[in-house]
């Protein structure tokens, strides 16, 4: 009797994801018009490091019917006290990364963007945790911006 409650709950939820119209989340960016060749990638080297493995995917299979994008990326992290307690030490940050993108195209001409995240944080008690939480933010911020950069290319 419990395997067949195993096997029908299986059986709907299988049913319902496949009818509810979810797809993975890149999985719809495999029809994209244009590929991204990534030429220069300065500033904070841990972000940098998550942006271009993102990168990768879109990176440059010189297919004739695709337009090619070239990138120039640099990138600004800061962690600033945005507040402090009564002895003096911070209580909270503010975590924001720029990232000045110069956009190349055979049929374009270079154009400048400037993609600005930031995002408020408490101090934690720990150090090691709080370096392991600047690294999450970091990497989700890394997902923000690759996202911004798609769309931006996908709307030229």
């Amino acid at each position: 009797m419990f395997k067949i409650k195993n096997i029908l709950t299986i059986f709907l939820v299988i049913i319902f994801l496949n009818n509810c119209g979810y797809t993975p989340r890149y999985a719809i960016n495999k029809n994209l018009s244009f590929t991204i060749d990534v030429i220069e990638l300065t500033g904070d080297r841990e972000f940098n490091n998550f942006l271009k493995s993102k990168l990768e995917r879109y990176k440059n299979k010189k297919d004739i019917n695709k337009k090619n994008y070239e990138l120039n990326l640099t990138t600004k992290f800061n962690k600033n006290i945005k507040s402090k307690d009564s002895t003096g030490l911070a209580k909270t940050y503010d975590l924001e990364i720029t990232v000045d993108a110069i956009i190349k195209s055979d049929s374009i001409k270079a154009k400048k963007i400037v993609f600005k995240e930031s995002f408020s944080m408490n101090k934690l008690e720990d150090a090691f945790e709080e370096k392991n939480y600047v690294k999450t933010v970091k990497e989700n911020f890394s997902d923000i911006i690759l996202d911004r950069i798609l769309f931006y290319l996908y709307k030229l």
